[in-house]
């Protein structure tokens, strides 16, 4: 999860106290809310994808994948070069047993990152799973 910082004159934007706020009923487990709090902070600054990223892990609590998986291909979209995205994307679809758009994001995660060794060990998992299937 993506926590922003204070800004050095500790005067956070609105959409920033919103994203926190939400952060913060993330973390008490209430995701309809944390999604509401993430969402009136990607309407105020649509380029947000902490945001985005984090309303992904949110709707992906509530098993909403098909959601989850748009947040974060907007992330993607927004910062294409942010392994941390395609590997929690591929996590999703892996979840819905979609292991050849799982493979796919690993494998980009990989590449963004060879060091990335959670991206490594699920490519490794899922291939495992798709040669058995």
């Amino acid at each position: 999860m993506f926590t922003l910082a204070e800004d050095k004159n500790n005067q956070n934007s609105l959409e920033h106290e919103y994203h926190n706020l939400a952060n913060d009923y993330y973390k008490l487990g209430d995701f309809h809310r944390a999604i509401e709090n993430y969402t009136k902070a990607i309407q105020l600054k649509p380029d947000m994808f902490e945001s985005y990223f984090n309303r992904g892990l949110a709707y992906c609590r509530l098993s909403d994948f098909r959601k989850a998986i748009e947040d974060h291909g907007k992330v993607i979209e927004i910062q294409p070069d942010l392994a941390e995205a395609y590997y929690t994307r591929g996590l999703i679809f892996e979840y819905m047993r979609d292991y050849d758009m799982a493979l796919s994001d690993y494998k980009r995660a990989l590449e963004l990152d060879p060091g990335y060794e959670d991206a490594r060990e699920q490519f490794t998992i899922v291939s495992r799973k798709r040669m058995n299937n």
